[in-house]
Order: structure tokens, then sequence, then C-alpha cells
């Protein structure tokens, strides 16, 4: 998949997620938002061809040499709470404000990784 293409899906799960939250769908949101936060990755990892994106544990990876390269982002902590949001997906624990939090914090991650891309 290109760049772009990953963009995209950050744009469209981004969307989506946020309809989910609104309409008070937080596991299906969560989940979304998870999506959104592995294409922000994936987007960047083309600029970074070593970085390993093939699993779940990959993409952590991925995000901890980011982490590295881009200090005072806090990439890893927030990929973090991107992971509670998936995890939730699948347990349904999470009260309201936890998502709302851990939504932002996955917010800010994919604009800080997107922002590190060359694209729009």
């Amino acid at each position: 998949m290109t760049p772009e293409a990953h963009r995209n899906w950050v744009d469209l799960c981004t969307r989506l997620a946020e309809r989910e939250f609104a309409d008070g769908r937080s596991v299906s949101g969560s989940e979304m938002a998870w999506g959104a936060a592995v294409h922000a990755v994936k987007c960047i990892a083309h600029q970074h061809p070593a970085l390993p994106t093939h699993s779940h544990a990959a993409l952590g990876l991925a995000v901890i040499q980011l982490d590295n390269r881009h200090t005072g982002l806090n990439l890893t902590g927030d990929f973090g709470q991107a992971e509670v949001l998936h995890r939730h997906f699948y347990r349904g624990h999470l009260q309201s404000h936890q998502v709302r939090n851990s939504w932002r914090l996955t917010r800010r991650l994919i604009g800080n990784l997107l922002a590190l891309t060359a694209l729009p």
C-alpha cells in the first residue's frame, strides 16, 4: 500500500471513529481509532524502510524507534493509548472519560506522525 493510500485510510478511520464516538458507540469507535493510528505509523514507515510494520508487536517497535529519533513527542506513550482503545474493542472495559482521553492522545499521535511525513 502506498503512503498516500495509508493517509487516506487515516482520514477515513478518523472520521468513522469521530462518528462512532459521537453516536455513543465507544467500542466500534475505538477500533476505528486504532485503525487510524496503525495507518499513520505505516504512512511514515515508508520514509524509514527498516521500520517493522508486519504485526501489532512490530508496530510498537517501530513507534519506539520513531520516538527515539524524534524526541519530545511522546509517540510511545500516545501509541500506548491507541493500544488501550484497541483492547477496548475486545473487552469493552473502559468508561467514557477513559475513552475520550485515550482518543485525545491517539489523535495527538496521529497528528505528530503525519506531521513527520511529507504528505499534506
